[in-house]
């Protein structure tokens, strides 16, 4: 099989969709197996650790700020970590492979931290500001922490640019994943700079106007 031409997925897809698997021909069967069967068991396991991965991230979360509402504003940035593959494999015409949805799970931990980050001091901020309005906290947190932020994302991407363009020696396992994960976290970082400041503003409007329904009810 040629696999810059097709995979064993694929085939195993286009063998299904003509004949019915099903079946019975008289006495015989077609059974899915080797390769593809292999590859499709393996797709779901990835998927059941992503779900796994992404539950323990929260919990953690729930544990550190304390709140069930910010570690949901810290996670946000793992849908857009995945835009951020998904653009960038079309764009070097890449199939999002295993071994990419692998980077996927490990890009769903890293592109928490500029969240994390944004978060936390925005938090530390409202103890110490007592007298300031939320608007002006966060966003004096957002510009303090929006240095930090794009170092560390960008220090990041470059360390993995030659691993996912095989600068020095490819590496075909590795490659794939280095790729997912570079441009995961170039998409979800600008984003991130503006997305998690919004949310805990909309967070804290939310949280006082329950605060406020349930005093009237009372």
């Amino acid at each position: 099989m040629d696999q810059d031409l097709t995979t064993a997925i694929k085939v195993s897809e286009a063998v299904q969709a003509h004949f019915d698997v099903n079946r019975d021909y008289r006495g015989l069967q077609l059974i899915v197996g080797g390769e593809a069967q292999e590859s499709q068991e393996s797709l779901k396991e990835l998927f059941i650790i992503m779900g796994v991965s992404i539950l323990g991230v929260y919990f953690l979360l729930v544990l550190l700020f304390n709140s069930v509402w910010q570690p949901i504003m810290a996670m946000i940035a793992i849908p857009f970590g995945f835009i951020g593959v998904i653009a960038g494999f079309a764009i070097h015409n890449e199939t999002l492979g295993f071994l990419a949805m692998t980077g996927i799970i490990g890009l769903s931990g890293v592109v928490v931290n500029d969240s994390l980050v944004l978060v936390d001091h925005v938090n530390m901020l409202r103890k110490r500001f007592t007298d300031k309005s939320l608007v002006e906290i966060v966003s004096l947190g957002a510009s303090n922490r929006m240095r930090a932020v794009l170092l560390t994302s960008i220090t990041t991407i470059v360390g993995l640019m030659p691993l996912a363009y095989g600068i020095g020696g490819a590496d075909t396992y590795m490659g794939p994943m280095a790729l997912a994960l570079g441009w995961g976290l170039l998409f979800a970082t600008p984003l991130t700079l503006l997305l998690v400041p919004c949310l805990y503003l909309i967070g804290d409007d939310i949280t006082r106007g329950l605060a406020w329904l349930r005093v009237k009810m009372t």
